[in-house]
């Protein structure tokens, strides 16, 4: 992870590292998916570092740009937790800035992954995605929304990279105040690996967060902010719609 990490440290020097961003025009004419040709390798990473779950995938009907799937791998007990990841965010290069070519090219594609405790239940009694209520289905609205963002965008998203929702930190859903989304990463053989044709595919793993959260990285940079999410078990890695604020509302 030597890569990531000298990136994160650059990029920690820069402005916020949050991604501020205007609305795109809509579109009147639908564009023909992108389908990752890298699922089945993907899967079976996946497989090797969260072995003996039970997988469920939630498939697009219809996709736009970029046909993008969720799969579910149930956790295997009640006191573990869901791993959620995407296929199709990789179908296509993002567009990293010129100064970091060619030495880290290897960033270009990725993936997503998500962390729900066990009694965050979107698998029973639910046929389609859109069967699942919002209150469930907001992280995973998210990483579909993210998955297709830097492509859209024409950028891309790395470790440490913040997207707050919309400039008025709008909370993800009426059950939290979570209003906002930063990007991590696990250890290497779970974070990176490379496919049979040696395209490198980096997972990066969604840490939501408190507004005062984001602005205090903005201020202290993405490593003091991550010294404070260590208080939390997994680093917040694991979602959970009421966790502490470790920057508290008094120090926005």
């Amino acid at each position: 992870m030597a890569e990531k990490e000298h990136f994160a440290q650059e990029q920690a020097k820069r402005e916020g590292s949050v991604y501020r961003y205007e609305a795109l025009e809509e579109r009147q004419e639908r564009r023909p998916a992108n389908v990752s040709p890298y699922e089945q390798e993907i899967c079976r990473h996946m497989e090797s570092v969260f072995p003996g779950r039970t997988t469920r995938v939630y498939r697009e009907i219809a996709s736009e740009f970029l046909h993008v799937d969720v799969f579910v791998m149930q956790a295997p007990t009640k006191k573990d937790f869901h791993v959620i990841y995407t296929t199709g965010m990789s179908a296509l290069p993002m567009t990293l800035p010129p100064e970091l070519l060619p030495q880290y090219k290897a960033l270009e594609r990725a993936e997503l992954m998500l962390f729900l405790p066990a009694e965050w239940d979107i698998l029973t009694g639910y046929e389609t995605d859109k069967d699942v209520p919002d209150s469930l289905w907001w992280p995973i609205r998210l990483m579909k929304y993210l998955a297709r963002f830097p492509h859209e965008y024409k950028t891309w998203l790395g470790w440490g990279h913040t997207l707050p929702n919309s400039e008025d930190y709008v909370p993800y859903d009426v059950g939290t105040k979570l209003s906002g989304v930063m990007l991590g990463a696990l250890q290497e053989n779970i974070s990176l690996f490379h496919t049979e044709d040696g395209t490198q595919i980096n997972f990066y793993t969604l840490i939501p967060l408190y507004r005062e959260e984001m602005e205090y990285q903005q201020r202290a940079g993405t490593e003091a902010l991550l010294e404070r999410l260590s208080a939390l078990n997994g680093y917040g890695m694991v979602i959970f719609p009421d966790r502490p604020n470790v920057c508290g509302e008094k120090e926005a």
